[in-house]
């Protein structure tokens, strides 16, 4: 097997309005660290790319613009690179050039929240993505060109560095409060990557949490936690290249970041301790952990199902719209909504790309698209025990929440505020059937292949 890891910042160089948190009203006003795109190419009897950046998510037209770029450049195809976001709140969400494809509500050049999409102006935003996909396509020809012969090895182990933020009503409801007792995916996946010598040069960690250490007052660019753990990766590792995975976190936070029955937002101190105790689970995995050699046969398959949303009416959003309580990004958001529904230009389906991918006989990927809930990997895990399987999700685009059948009968915010993102309504139940049916389906195509 060869490989090569690389990366380089893409940190805006003017102040950007941040996405991420609704209570922002002005753009960025500095750097704490480093916006990075780092890229791990694998190859063996073929070639699988792994790209992170360091972002809220992107939109299609982002992630299909880049894809049609890598396909021109180097003969990848779609199913065979995978972009995962780290879905810091303290970045921007990337936007492509076609308007079509792009979700819309936010650019980096807004100064505040908008009801109207006629107000924004998608300039900065498509200079960005000329610039990000210009910085992949540079990344992507350097691993190209200095692949190394080395092993891939993979390890486990459990980290209670997350916690669920939705802590059950007793009425059959949820609150937005720490639930300690709740039943997460705390698997912490490494995979590291070696060279002849067995000197660590790759280190790709996968585990689920919002990037949300720091909350919405602070209005310096970062990637929270995992930009500092990253960092004290490659310092104890040098030479190596640290690849944060975002697992599926859809409803999960900083364990540190709980406070009794509340969470709090932590201080760029906090924050940075919060990314030292992950680096030390991942180094206790690479140094005491059982690490097995993965023996690298690649075999990749993408599916991209419909999923579907109630018919939400327009006078429900209208209350929303008119509620004095409400903030300002939920009343813009209602607003958007009701005049998508009356004009027709609402979405109640929406595309959801998932991507499997078998390293070994023993060793699967999972990637979906969105803001996927922890328990669908808990889910995915027991069907595919007892081989390894990394899930990501926040891969290949972030559109919106991907809940399951029970969140949505339960209800809470991962469940009900599909309008924030032109949806009609919450999902219909059935979505968690057609995404197990998917991947189910598309891993059997790729054992029998």
């Amino acid at each position: 097997m060869k490989f090569c890891c690389a990366s380089e910042p893409f940190t805006p160089a003017a102040p950007v309005f941040m996405h991420g948190f609704g209570a922002r009203q002005h753009k960025s006003v500095g750097v704490h660290d480093e916006l990075y795109v780092k890229a791990a190419m694998l190859e063996a009897n073929k070639t699988v790319l792994l790209l992170t950046i360091d972002a809220l998510g992107a939109d299609r037209g982002f992630v299909e613009g880049v894809k049609e770029a890598l396909r021109n450049a180097f003969g990848l195809e779609r199913d065979e690179v995978l972009i995962n976001f780290s879905h810091t709140h303290h970045s921007v969400f990337l936007t492509g050039p076609d308007p079509k494809l792009r979700r819309g509500g936010y650019s980096i050049a807004q100064e505040r929240w908008t009801d109207n999409e006629d107000e924004l102006d998608y300039g900065a935003d498509e200079a960005l993505y000329a610039a990000v996909t210009e910085t992949i396509l540079r990344l992507v020809a350097h691993c190209r060109d200095h692949l190394i012969e080395g092993e891939l090895s993979v390890g486990r182990a459990a980290s209670d560095f997350a916690v669920s933020r939705r802590k059950p009503d007793g009425a059959g409801g949820v609150v937005w409060s720490p639930y300690y007792e709740g039943d997460i995916d705390k698997e912490l996946l490494v995979l590291k990557l070696a060279d002849g010598s067995g000197t660590v040069k790759g280190i790709l960690y996968s585990y689920g949490c919002h990037t949300t250490s720091m909350g919405p007052d602070n209005m310096l660019l970062s990637n929270d936690f995992a930009g500092r753990t990253s960092r004290v990766l490659e310092d104890a590792y040098p030479g190596a290249t640290a690849l944060f995975l975002q697992g599926c976190a859809g409803e999960l936070k900083p364990m540190r970041s709980a406070d009794g029955n509340r969470f709090r937002s932590l201080s760029i101190a906090e924050m940075e301790q919060a990314g030292d105790d992950l680096a030390a689970d991942v180094i206790a995995v690479l140094e005491r952990g059982e690490l097995k050699r993965v023996d690298c046969s690649f075999r990749t398959a993408i599916a991209d199902p419909l999923l579907y949303t109630e018919r939400t009416e327009a006078e429900h959003y209208e209350r929303i719209a008119t509620d004095p309580a409400a903030n300002s990004f939920y009343r813009s958001a209602a607003v958007r909504t009701m005049r998508a529904i009356r004009d027709g230009t609402v979405k109640d389906r929406l595309p959801h790309c998932i991507c499997v991918w078998h390293l070994d006989d023993r060793t699967r990927l999972v990637a979906m698209e969105g803001e996927v809930s922890t328990q669908y990997s808990l889910l995915i895990k027991r069907l595919f025990a007892p081989h390894t399987t990394l899930t990501l999700g926040y891969t290949n685009g972030v559109y919106c929440y991907v809940p399951t059948r029970r969140m949505i009968g339960e209800g809470g915010y991962e469940a009900e505020c599909n309008f924030f993102f032109n949806l009609r309504g919450p999902f219909v139940p059935e979505i968690e059937d057609i995404i197990v049916g998917q991947i189910v389906q598309t891993d059997m195509r790729l054992r029998w292949a």
